[in-house]
């Protein structure tokens, strides 16, 4: 009797706390939106394309596109750190890791100040050439770092599916790594593959928080 007069006890304020967060989230959902979320509508398309990743990609065959290298105003895609990546993924999934051509998409011209904004207006190119090229694999992944003055200053991570639709992306910058995460060696790599793979473990919610909020 104990145990059931305590949940009930506990059960209404469960129910208020969780309306209070969604309703929460909802008011905040224009400032999100102006910070550079997309719309929830989107959003929920991104947590389905997640789920079905979680689902399939240990039996999928996954394009690693050349890392787009951004340090100061130099530009390069490196196809030598995809190769990392391609190593270093392997020892977390059976999925067929395959380093490609560089993408057709263009060098941006700098990081916005606003990186959440920046993040997903990059995704929205890589999505326009990989609806365009129709690739043959399953998913194509797609990987930037900036760095200055020998230090990685931010990474943004994608994984698409061969439609284009985003499936997961994530940023990383200074708040994540710390300031002395060197540009030379595969620190980056490791750091990158290992939060991947630890993220495609969580729930889609966790993800793509509902309105953008998390």
């Amino acid at each position: 009797m104990k145990t059931l007069t305590s949940f009930a006890t506990i059960a209404p304020a469960v129910v208020i706390a969780a309306f209070a967060l969604s309703s929460c989230r909802e008011a905040l959902y224009p400032v999100a939106r102006a910070f550079g979320s997309p719309p929830e509508s989107e959003l929920a398309v991104c947590r389905e394309a997640f789920r079905q990743l979680q689902m399939h990609i240990e039996t999928s065959r996954v394009q690693v596109e050349p890392v787009l290298f951004a340090v100061d105003h130099d530009r390069q895609w490196r196809t030598d750190v995809a190769q990392a990546i391609v190593v270093e993924a392997g020892a977390h999934t059976k999925a067929k890791l395959e380093v490609a051509a560089a993408p057709d998409v263009g060098f941006p011209a700098e990081m916005y100040h606003n990186q959440l904004h920046y993040l997903w207006d990059r995704s929205t190119e890589y999505a326009r050439w990989i609806k365009a090229a129709h690739p043959g694999a399953d998913y194509v992944l797609c990987t930037e770092v900036f760095g200055h003055e020998g230090k990685v200053a931010a990474i943004q991570v994608y994984l698409f599916d061969a439609k284009g639709q985003i499936a997961y992306c994530r940023l990383f910058n200074s708040h994540h790594f710390g300031k002395n995460l060197p540009l030379e060696g595969e620190g980056h790599v490791r750091l990158m593959v290992k939060v991947l793979f630890d993220d495609l473990r969580k729930d889609a919610n966790v993800i793509f928080p509902p309105y953008g909020v998390g």
